[in-house]
């Protein structure tokens, strides 16, 4: 059985990979990027950088672009963005709107 360190290696890791190919490419395009800062029991902790810092959509990529991406992923139970800060409500209703759309959540990558 893994202990929670590894666990969040493995939690790392994956979200790393959806990162590097899902996400950054298209943040790049605008000029912007994104760190991840931690991830703690699952929670994960990321922060904009670039453009994305003073976009006035940040808050879509984040609900939409990010978060709808990581959210599927094992062993993620949160998805934050500091400085971005939407009420769960908002974030459920995203979650709902985007489930069937062609652009949402992409099936986790395999190692």
């Amino acid at each position: 059985m893994m202990n929670l360190a590894e666990r969040d290696e493995d939690t790392r890791l994956a979200v790393e990979r959806v990162i590097e190919f899902q996400i950054r490419p298209f943040l790049r395009v605008h000029g912007g990027d994104i760190m991840l800062v931690d991830i703690r029991e699952g929670n994960v902790e990321l922060e904009f950088q670039g453009a994305c810092r003073a976009c006035a959509l940040k808050v879509v990529t984040y609900a939409i672009g990010v978060r709808e991406r990581l959210r599927h992923l094992p062993g993620v139970n949160n998805v934050k963005v500091a400085g971005v800060g939407l009420s769960t409500r908002a974030l459920d209703r995203v979650a709902l709107a985007y489930a069937p759309h062609p652009l949402g959540p992409a099936p986790p990558m395999n190692a």
